[in-house]
């Protein structure tokens, strides 16, 4: 490279710029009008980048090249060898070979998000090595797959430098400036050289320096443009023009260029025009011997390797610029003829003609085909669009079309799918292409949250669906959409007709899906878990399928598991999922996880984990644009600040969540929202306020019924507000019904907090001896599930029975042990309110030592002379939990026989 003149500020913005990159993460765009001098700084930066130590990764895409997936990728990862990418999950590693065209081509297509973190997880792993660098030149020319993964890289990228050279005035798909922190990225211009400047650059170019005069006229028509200049100067050169005479130079360089051009002998013309074809034009496609007088002309040089560089992006358009569309024709013609990849032949074959082929037709699908492997679906759907333009028939025009609107939507381009489906559904179609097509049209509108109008698509899908299979697909469409509208009934008729179709041929690919769903619409109905059908749709799994992740089966295991409270099973399977989503690089996906988890870290108590898992959800919602997880996320944090009495937070965060939901429906959210409110309230114990937060959700209830107990964990709140608001007679019908459904069901979480209800109900009608009864029912429940903050509350309703039957003893050990726990929990409000019971019944603590609820139980009954025997036929537990029970009763109290057992208890009864 030649002495880099005039462009001291431009060399300082990228010594400054590469200090940030060393120490963290930085991104530099340099941008100018063609021919500038951008990438002669780009290239001067990546110099001393590689001089500083740094690991470079670059690529030069051209225009021609914008067409060919992945062309770029493949130029900025040539240097990373096979071992480097030994480190990645072999899921990602197979995306990346697949899409580099690296070993076994064979298999399931790529996934797009799959490869993407495959790329970040490539970048992040080298920048943990060595310093990175990443440099992109003519960025606006980058091929749309390229271009996604390194926008999905780049906007989740924490270390290392980040180059960039535009063009002023072309798009870009990469805009740094919309990815990253403003702080993080520098945009700067480069500008046109001063006469001083342009003559150091001709003199260095030309071997010759120019008279000031012609420098001057020179310098006024390029404007300061160093490539203009050099083309005027060569002109100027070339005829021998001085400063007396009228400089022989047209105002148009690209007259300029063309004149050049037409100098050089027909058959280089030729060449040149080839290679300006090429996506990557080498020698063995283009004569090398034709190409000689255009490389001692300095328009293209040729490496060792025999690959054909332009000496400027501007020489190639030129060339293929001023040739006739006869002559473009016919050089592709002849390169479809040649070359060995499909996708480029396809491409060749596209360009050399306008006329409907059946031939050209199939080579576009194929060449699609190649595309969708390699994981670039965008370029697979834009071959399978100009596959649809040259087929001959309407039907399989039409067939093309619809799955080129389905590629669109596996690329992410919803709004370019939705354009191709509305204009085919807009004209009579055949009953299964107007089936395919209102199906795929509905899941565009059920992914832009438009999830009435992907009701009425699907079903109008359903009424025109007569292969078994589509029909199926469309089923499960219908109960996933429904689904989200709480519409469970509504949903579950589809699921089943999915799975009974399924079952009659069972290498179906739908079956497992169906099972699941099946599962999980089922237990949503109120008819329990079938585990059975769990099994089977976990051994039918696909791991390669395109479901989506929260409908997965070992999703809905794993969440079916969490709602019966096996929560333990259900956190492994969920966080299993998790790591799948994470290596596939369904960000979106985890997003869904992650709000469950932190609904199961909630019940469970880990508060601190719920608020990190509810951070992460926030982050991914975000990185992904998905608004409707957003308001679930606002939502489900709004739980956590009321559950911590967090009054501020907690309504601030239901403020947002309310105003998010004003732009689309989101039913999770809504009771996530009202729930969150409800339970605020009743911290504070404003009971009227409670009511009136959860009084929607709870009128739904009371229309439709309690089918499943679990996901109206926001009743026992309202029921507790109802009882504080006297109305005695709401709350016991909606408490028999929700105690009902929890024994038909066997929901420990239902019959515990059920059973508390009950007992507030009956106290507050004076009853406080059956109250005390099912206080103690209550506790006995929670000994078969792990919701702690409930355990607190209940205790906290034992204590005050306990105080009004004037056991003070036992009322301030059911307190102090509910102010541990709420302590233990970190919710303020509820710590407060014990602390306020404890000082209430204003006694001291007379040995500084508590019992558990289940070691009480025991030490009460065996007191009382009864055998372990007894004891455990009277509790329902094995005679070993006794004596377990027992020796840890004797260790905290300091004695040693059933005698003193008998008087400590009478004198705790006493006090």
């Amino acid at each position: 490279m030649g002495a880099v003149f005039g462009r001291d500020p431009e060399l300082a913005v990228g010594s400054a710029f590469l200090a940030a990159a060393a120490e963290g993460f930085a991104a530099l765009v340099l941008e100018g009008e063609p021919g500038v001098g951008k990438t002669t700084v780009w290239e001067a930066v990546v110099h001393d980048a590689e001089a500083k130590g740094f690991r470079v990764l670059a690529c030069r895409p051209a225009e021609t090249e914008m067409k060919y997936a992945l062309s770029a990728l493949a130029d900025l990862l040539e240097p990373v060898s096979e071992h480097e990418l030994v480190s990645l999950p072999a899921v990602q590693r197979r995306a990346l070979d697949a899409a580099l065209l690296r070993g076994d081509r064979t298999g399931v297509a790529a996934q797009p998000r799959t490869l993407a973190t495959a790329v970040r997880s490539l970048l992040r792993e080298l920048s943990t090595e060595h310093r990175l660098l990443v440099a992109v030149d003519d960025v606006q020319w980058l091929d749309r797959a390229s271009a996604e993964l390194l926008e999905f890289a780049l906007r989740r990228s924490a270390a290392g430098g980040w180059l960039f050279a535009r063009r002023l005035g072309e798009p870009c798909r990469v805009v740094p400036e919309r990815l990253v922190p403003a702080e993080a990225v520098t945009v700067a211009s480069i500008g046109p050289l001063t006469v001083a400047a342009l003559h150091h650059v001709l003199k260095d170019r030309l071997d010759q320096a120019l008279t000031r005069s012609a420098l001057v006229r020179v310098h006024g028509i390029s404007r300061g443009n160093p490539f203009y200049a050099l083309e005027i100067g060569r002109e100027i050169v070339r005829t021998g023009s001085s400063a007396g005479a009228t400089t022989p130079v047209p105002d148009s360089v690209r007259e300029i260029l063309s004149r050049r051009l037409r100098r050089l002998p027909g058959e280089t013309r030729d060449a040149l025009l080839v290679a300006s074809a090429l996506s990557d034009p080498t020698t063995v496609l283009v004569d090398e011997k034709e190409l000689r007088p255009a490389e001692e002309d300095d328009i293209v040089s040729i490496d060792e390797d025999g690959h054909i560089v332009f000496r400027h992006p501007l020489y190639a358009s030129a060339v293929y610029g001023s040739a006739s569309l006869a002559r473009r024709r016919a050089a592709h013609r002849g390169l479809a003829a040649r070359v060995t990849d499909p996708e480029e032949r396809a491409r060749h074959l596209a360009a050399s003609t306008t006329k409907p082929s059946e031939e050209i037709a199939c080579a576009l699908v194929d060449g699609a085909a190649l595309a969708r492997s390699r994981g670039a679906w965008g370029s697979a759907a834009e071959l399978l669009e100009q596959a649809a333009v040259l087929t001959p028939t309407d039907d399989e025009r039409t067939s093309r079309g619809i799955a080129a609107a389905e590629h669109h939507i596996r690329a992410g381009d919803r709004s370019r799918a939705r354009e191709l489906l509305e204009a085919l559904l807009a004209r009579p179609l055949p009953r299964p292409l107007r089936a395919d097509a209102l199906r795929l049209l509905g899941e565009v509108s059920y992914n832009d949250e438009n999830i009435i109008e992907a009701v009425r698509l699907f079903t109008e899908a359903l009424e025109h669906a007569d292969d078994p299979r589509v029909a199926n697909t469309i089923e499960l469409g219908l109960a996933y959409v429904k689904a989200q509208l709480y519409d469970f009934f509504g949903s579950a008729p589809h699921a089943h007709s999915a799975m009974e179709r399924a079952e009659a041929a069972p290498d179906h690919p739908l079956l497992a899906e169906a099972l699941g769903y099946c599962a999980m619409f089922d237990y949503l109905c109120g008819n329990g878990v079938d585990w059975d059908k769990v099994e089977r749709a976990l051994a039918l799994e696909d791991d390669e399928s395109l479901l989506p992740i929260p409908w997965r089966p070992s999703t809905l295991a794993g969440l079916l598991c969490a709602y019966v409270g096996r929560h333990d099973e259900g956190r492994e399977r969920l966080h299993a999922v998790w790591a799948s989503a994470v290596e596939r690089g369904d960000e979106s996906d985890v997003a869904f996880i992650a709000l469950w988890l932190s609904w199961l870290e909630t019940r469970t108590g880990d508060l601190a984990a719920a608020t990190v898992l509810v951070e992460q959800a926030s982050a991914f919602a975000d990185a992904t644009g998905g608004q409707s997880t957003e308001a679930w996320t606002l939502a489900q944090r709004a739980y956590l600040h009321a559950l911590r009495g967090d009054v501020a937070d907690t309504r601030r965060a239901c403020e947002e969540a309310a105003a998010a939901l004003g732009r689309f429906e989101h039913v999770l959210a809504r009771i996530w929202l009202a729930a969150s409110l409800g339970l605020l309230e009743l911290s504070l114990g404003n009971a009227e306020a409670a009511w009136r937060a959860c009084e929607p959700l709870v009128m739904g209830l009371e229309g439709q019924g309690i089918p499943e107990p679990v996901p109206a964990f926001f009743l026992p709140d309202a029921l507790e507000a109802l009882i504080a608001l006297g109305h005695l007679e709401r709350a016991e019908a909606l408490l028999d019904t929700f105690e009902a459904r929890g024994r038909e069901l066997d929901r420990a979480w239902a019959l515990s907090t059920g059973a508390r209800c009950r007992a507030l109900l009956l106290a507050a009608r004076g009853d406080v001896a059956r109250a005390a009864v099912e206080v103690e029912r209550a506790l006995a429940e929670h000994e078969r599930i792990d919701i702690p903050f409930e355990l607190g509350r209940t205790l906290l309703v034992a204590g005050i029975i306990q105080r009004r039957q004037r056991q003070r003893g036992r009322a301030m050990a059911s307190f102090q042990q509910a102010h541990e726990l709420f302590a233990r929990l970190g919710t303020r409000l509820w710590t407060e309110r014990a602390l306020s019971e404890i000082e209430r019944v204003g006694l001291r603590r007379s040995s500084g030592v508590t019992l558990t609820p289940s070691e009480r139980r025991v030490a009460e009954l065996a007191a009382k002379g009864m055998s372990n025997r007894e004891v455990a036929g009277a509790l329902s537990v094995s005679p070993k939990t006794v004596e377990a029970n027992l020796a840890r009763v004797y260790r905290k109290l300091g004695i040693s026989s059933r005698a003193e057992l008998g008087a400590h208890m009478a004198k705790s009864l006493q006090e």
